[in-house]
């Protein structure tokens, strides 16, 4: 596997889950909250008294347009934390939140998550990490937007996918365990349902990838990162 290419891909990647961080010293100042998929937790411009803890599940940040079109930011999972973009002075949330899958949060306040970092300051440094990662991830979806092509974006997102939700099989195969629709994919890289449906046949045809039931399989995971570098350089 070429993971040189592979990494630089995952750098890119909006689905955060399973991340290294611990927040059971705040459970018990939170209250437990469960979601069923497809439940708003909060929306865009809400004044916002809490952060959410997600304990189990996964959340999808989103920005709505004025004229109602949908741009997919990230999807947050295990130990993620949202709504933290409401700590400044202006107390709104920058996003929309809305659950992807079953989820269990942790809603605390914000002025007790404050005073709990200023108690335990070993816990500041994961909230900056996450939000770092999550700046980090605007800076190059802008970029990749501005000035990169679709077929190398959606390349990307299978990489990134394979690394989050892959499984490896014989011959560098992976098998992504993790199943969207080209809706949210397209939601996700700012394009159109249309033009990933083009892109993904395009893959297939071209034997890049192949779907197994609700599934895609990357065939060769090292081919897929090479012409996703191939055609970056030439957009």
């Amino acid at each position: 596997m070429n993971s040189d290419i592979v990494q630089e891909f995952n750098l890119l990647n909006p689905w955060f889950d399973n991340l290294p961080y611990n927040w059971v010293e705040l459970f018990d100042k939170a209250e437990v909250l469960a979601y069923k998929k497809h439940e708003m937790i909060f929306r865009q411009n809400e004044y916002g008294d809490y952060i959410f803890l997600i304990e189990t599940g996964r959340i999808r940040q989103f920005l709505i347009s004025p004229n109602g079109e949908e741009k997919a930011l990230s999807i947050i999972g295990k130990n993620g934390i949202i709504g933290e973009c409401a700590l400044n002075s202006d107390s709104r949330y920058a996003t929309n939140a809305i659950t992807a899958s079953k989820v269990l949060l942790r809603k605390v306040r914000k002025q007790i998550f404050i005073e709990f970092l200023s108690q335990k300051p070993e816990y500041i440094f994961q909230t900056i990490d996450l939000i770092t990662k999550k700046y980090r991830l605007l800076c190059s979806q802008s970029l990749q937007v501005s000035y990169m092509k679709a077929l190398p974006r959606v390349c990307a997102a299978f990489i990134q996918l394979s690394v989050q939700y892959g499984e490896v099989q014989e011959g560098n195969k992976v098998k992504l365990t993790l199943s969207f629709t080209h809706q949210e994919m397209a939601n996700l890289l700012g394009t159109t349902r249309v033009t990933i449906a083009n892109n993904i046949r395009w893959l297939e045809e071209r034997n890049y990838i192949k779907k197994v039931g609700k599934n895609y399989c990357i065939n060769n995971l090292d081919d897929l990162a090479k012409l996703a570098n191939n055609q970056m350089i030439q957009s």
